[in-house]
């Protein structure tokens, strides 16, 4: 039996299309393990037993043995067929560091991983198992194309092929053997993209007749949906103009930040902001330092960001991509850092508040009905897009610590690709006690990336300074008052 047809979107065909030789769609993710569980008698690591253990877990997510098939002349969505030739060797591979192994030589090596496309003709994911790290650690790195996920389903992928414990029970098995499906005919895909295509214009012809059926409660979504385009379509929309957008190349430059959450979280309830806000100031406090190092004007100026809103998937498993995004623009003029995270928390929550998430959702829905070649040219815009200096992502990381062959994963760093004009891109994760921090950046356009995460790192600390001082002075004021209080009792 032939399998249904499995489109890709027309976002996750989007990340397809705007990719170039130079400019790989992939996401990546750096993991630090401990490395006594992943070696064998010999001090080898044991990639035989790991690349079973993942192998035995792929039928959990079915994605991760299919492949893209174009279509003849691009003229039907790309869709997703079972790799024939899966090997998992070609995905589960290995790396070695040059001794002494130090964190900056795997960050060169997991960026030069990053500069390279993932093969199309097999599934669009790797993991990399790098040995030499100091310490006798090892690291992972993983690659997943965006056009099968976004960052929340990416954690949640880590999830399935990883342990919930150092000594887990036996996990679900395949019944079977994997026996990949024969992929649909030509006419089955042309069939399928033009249904898409009829549907999608009837679907919004039903969300209107539900606005006709129940004008008061739907009429209070498109008051939403009118509010988040409004904020969306302004003059502002279009980014400030910043030495951060020129073209990319093919070259690619790693750098980590580590902040600990206790701290993060004594911040947030301290200025009774969120860890976004924090995250955000300290992004804008970057940016400060690495034009004012590269003797541009920062008084008065902004940056604006892309900030990815993720859906939950509900573990599904499918992977996909369920995002919408919101623009902030980030004050980078002002020295004093509590300044800026006020301005940063009410630009964030004024965002919210004119559903901005929900415009960017919409006019994703509004790609549905548009043919490849249209949405493959709407795509390759991004690599002149207007509208954003840099992407700036945060995602939730797994609550409970992740093991592989018993070994415990200690950190993990993620990491967003750059594109087009963009060159340099965050991504932050929380896992285990830190929010860890992922710069990645074209040398050739930044070859400044450690001022960048200086910069990042700086603000933090300025503002737990700041923070700790008031503290502390509100700290002597209740004492000094409770003495005078005190004092007037007893005379």
């Amino acid at each position: 039996m032939r399998s249904a047809v499995r489109a890709l979107s027309p976002l996750d065909a989007g990340f397809l299309y705007a990719e170039s030789g130079r400019t790989p769609m992939h996401m990546g993710s750096i993991g630090i393990f401990e490395g006594a569980p992943l070696r064998d008698e010999h001090g080898a690591l044991r990639i035989d037993a790991l690349r079973a253990e993942i192998e035995s877990r792929l039928h959990l997510v079915p994605k991760l043995r299919r492949r893209v098939r174009f279509t003849t002349l691009g003229m039907a969505a790309p869709v997703w067929v079972d790799d024939p030739a899966f090997d998992i060797a070609n995905h589960v591979r290995t790396a070695a560091l040059p001794s002494p192994g130090t964190e900056a030589s795997l960050r060169d090596l997991c960026a030069g991983l990053m500069a390279r496309p993932l093969q199309r003709d097999r599934p669009l994911w790797e993991i990399w198992a790098i040995d030499g790290l100091e310490g006798g650690r090892v690291a992972m790195m993983e690659k997943l194309h965006h056009s099968m996920a976004d960052g929340l389903a990416g954690v949640e992928l880590v999830t399935v092929l990883f342990d919930l414990d150092r000594h887990p029970p036996r996990g679900e098995s395949s019944p079977h053997p994997w026996n990949p499906t024969p992929p649909p005919r030509q006419r089955s895909i042309i069939a399928h993209e033009l249904g898409r295509q009829a549907t999608a214009p009837l679907h919004l012809v039903g969300n209107g007749i539900g606005v006709l059926r129940h004008p008061v409660g739907v009429g209070r979504d498109v008051a939403h949906y009118v509010a988040a385009l409004s904020s969306v379509v302004t003059p502002r929309s279009v980014a400030p103009s910043l030495s951060l957008n020129v073209p990319v190349g093919g070259g690619r430059q790693v750098a980590f930040v580590r902040q600990p959450l206790d701290d993060l979280h004594k911040l947030a309830g301290h200025f009774e902001v969120t860890i976004n806000d924090l995250l955000l100031t300290a992004v804008s406090g970057g940016v400060r330092c690495l034009l004012s190092a590269r003797g541009e004007r920062i008084e008065g100026r902004t940056v604006q960001v892309l900030v990815p809103v993720g859906a939950d998937h509900h573990g599904d498993r499918q992977l996909g991509n369920r995002v919408s995004a919101m623009l902030v623009r980030l004050p980078i003029g002002s020295s004093d850092p509590v300044d800026r995270l006020r301005l940063v928390s009410r630009a964030e929550a004024t965002c919210k508040d004119h559903h901005q998430a929900l415009a960017a959702a919409l006019l994703l829905e509004l790609l549905e009905p548009l043919p490849q070649p249209a949405l493959a040219t709407i795509a390759r815009l991004v690599h002149r897009q207007p509208f954003f200096n840099l992407v700036v992502t945060n995602v939730p990381g797994p609550g409970v610590p992740l093991y592989v062959l018993g070994a415990r994963m200690l950190e993990a760093f993620p990491i967003v690709p750059i594109a087009g004009n963009l060159s340099v891109g965050v991504a932050a994760l929380s896992y285990g006690e830190q929010l860890t921090i992922g710069l990645l950046a074209d040398p050739g356009a930044c070859a400044d990336l450690d001022v960048f995460a200086d910069g990042i790192d700086r603000s933090f600390a300025e503002l737990i300074s700041v923070a700790g001082r008031q503290r502390t002075n509100s700290s002597a004021t209740t004492q000094k008052s409770q003495l005078s209080v005190n004092g007037g009792s007893m005379s």
